[in-house]
């Protein structure tokens, strides 16, 4: 990972925060990066600095040593957005709020808002970080935005092993039909993924971490229950895809994912 990496973390100053503070400790000790803790006061009142530094030391402890603070007015989806943009941030590390019990998350309108605008990738800690991600889902609808966000979660974490899983779908009147239309939907979903991997043109050593998987049915139930194994540490979801991916329908699909996903969500746009 190249040095001088900039990683911009999100903090209501409180110590429910402390979750995506940790992550970004330790993605900024792999990459040699430098952390910028951004609170954004939406109130007009101005904020006293010796009581934010205060509260971060006092929340997150001898950690906040070497971090940048950055303090901005505004909306919090808008204003995190916009301060990555001017600082150029490579990853925007966020925090889910949780709410009735531990396995509640709700990201809501703010999470979808900052993942539609910003640049950045952005990162939806749920978890307590314990160890570095080495185990990463990657789902794939064989477009563009896919294809990044394979390529992202390949450099941001090179020790990590990925699948990239895709599902294909074969209608139940195909079964009643003949089970060699089947047989030929899943030839032709094989040579699709064959040649999107081609395509990609990744280096022997990046080929080798990428397992492609594939799945018969809805990918958004597929995700769901290869989450569930318990097998993964991260999920990468790429925005502008075709299907249920695409940047419409991110306020239902890919939110819904991020909501119920019990691990970690990397949310990669394409802008493109």
């Amino acid at each position: 990972m190249p040095a001088s990496k900039q990683i911009l973390v999100a903090t209501d100053l409180t110590a429910r925060g402390d979750r995506p503070f940790a992550r970004a400790k330790m993605l900024a000790d792999v990459w040699n990066a430098d952390r910028t803790l951004l609170f954004v006061n939406s109130a007009k009142t101005e904020v006293d600095i010796a009581k934010v530094e205060a509260l971060l030391v006092r929340n997150y402890g001898e950690d906040t040593e070497g971090c940048n603070l950055a303090i901005n007015y505004g909306k919090p989806p808008k204003v995190i957005a916009d301060t990555a943009l001017q600082l150029g941030s490579d990853l925007i590390i966020v925090g889910a709020a949780r709410h009735n019990n531990i396995s509640d998350f709700f990201l809501g309108t703010a999470v979808d808002h900052l993942v539609h605008h910003a640049e950045a990738p952005v990162l939806i800690v749920k978890e307590r970080p314990r160890a570095d991600y080495s185990r990463i889902l990657v789902a794939t609808d064989f477009s563009d935005c896919s294809a990044k966000a394979l390529r992202v979660s390949l450099a941001f974490f090179p020790a990590a092993q990925i699948d990239l899983v895709h599902a294909y779908h074969v209608a139940y009147e195909a079964w009643l039909k003949s089970e060699g239309v089947a047989t030929e939907m899943l030839s032709d979903a094989e040579k699709e993924l064959r040649d999107f991997m081609d395509a990609l043109n990744l280096s022997d050593t990046d080929s080798a971490r990428v397992n492609p998987r594939l799945v018969q049915g809805n990918l958004h139930q597929s995700v769901h229950n290869m989450l569930d194994s318990g097998d993964y540490d991260l999920l990468v979801l790429g925005t502008h895809g075709r299907g249920g991916f695409s940047m419409a329908t991110i306020g239902s699909r890919a939110s819904e994912m991020m909501g119920w996903s019990p691990v970690d969500v990397l949310m990669v746009r394409n802008s493109g």
